[in-house]
Formats: structure tokens, sequence, C-alpha cells
């Protein structure tokens, strides 16, 4: 007969994002989702088609590979409206900055950041991730 251990059962919190330090801005926060079967299934059901297009265009000629490249951006700018949840510290043309300016007016670097953050988070391999 096995004898069980009587532990108080607590429960487990879960936050449902992770805040990070901006390397690219550092006085920047922000806040990113955690990942979950849900999400999981709800991104990659809008990036599929984004991606599919950019491979066939990558195989193209010069027109079709400038297609390529805005399908790319489009799939970065979908990580970043996908992913960001909120952001502290960034303030655009003297106002406080909401997830939108992120992805029309703050530097480039800073969305960058947020996607690499974004595929990290859902646990990207790089070879995913050089694809995503």
């Amino acid at each position: 007969m096995m004898k069980w251990l009587s532990r108080s059962r607590e429960p487990v919190d879960h936050e449902t994002a992770i805040w990070l330090q901006s390397t690219a801005l550092p006085a920047v926060e922000y806040a990113i989702r955690r990942v979950s079967l849900a999400g999981r299934i709800e991104l990659t059901e809008k990036v599929r088609d984004l991606v599919l297009r950019r491979e066939f265009l990558q195989a193209g000629g010069a027109g079709d590979q400038l297609e390529a490249n805005i399908a790319d951006l489009l799939v970065r700018q979908l990580y970043v409206q996908w992913g960001l949840v909120a952001i502290k510290g960034l303030r655009v043309n003297g106002r406080r900055a909401e997830i939108e300016d992120v992805i029309n007016h703050a530097p480039e670097k800073l969305a960058n950041e947020i996607v690499e953050a974004v595929k990290s988070e859902l646990g990207l391999t790089d070879e995913e991730r050089k694809n995503f």
C-alpha cells in the first residue's frame, strides 16, 4: 500500500502576459501574451496564408521578391498585433503610445524586438523563427 503525503494544494497563479524591458529603447517596457493552445491555433491560422504566399513568391522574379518582402512585413505586423498586450514608457508625438503606435509610428527596432520576444514566447526553433 502506498502512502501519499498530504500536502495542501495551493492554486497556481497564471499570468496571461509577461512584462519585458526593451533593449532597443531602455526606458520602454512592454507586455506580450503568454502562449496558450487557443492562442497558438489563432496565430498559426492567421500566419499560415501569409507564410505560404511569401515562400511561393520568393521563388519568383524581382516583382515577386518585392511581394514576398511585403508578405514578410505583414507577418511581422501580425506578430506585434497578436502578441503585444501593453506598452509603458513610450510617447509618440507627446502622447502615451498605444499598441497601434508601435506599428505605425515607433522605431522599427522596437517592433523587431517585440516580434522576436513573441516568437521566443511561442517556443519556435531557430529555423521556424527564420521562416516566420
